[in-house]
């Protein structure tokens, strides 16, 4: 895989945003307690995750080239 400017093919830098969950164990009164008495939990994963990415020299969606 390899991520390319449609704009310019010498952008080479390319941003996106990602958001990492965090689990927050809660007691009733909504005060932070110990993490590892809450098993671990998995988001699920996006099939193409750098769908999203962006050339971070000009803003233009990246082109994504299979190998």
């Amino acid at each position: 895989m390899r991520l390319t400017c449609p704009n310019n093919p010498e952008h080479k830098t390319f941003v996106m945003t990602v958001m990492s969950p965090e689990i927050w164990c809660l007691n009733e009164d909504g005060d932070c307690e110990n993490i590892e008495d809450v098993e671990e939990r998995h988001m699920p994963v996006k099939d193409k995750p750098f769908d999203e990415a962006r050339c971070a020299e000009c803003d233009e969606p990246t082109v994504i080239e299979e190998d």
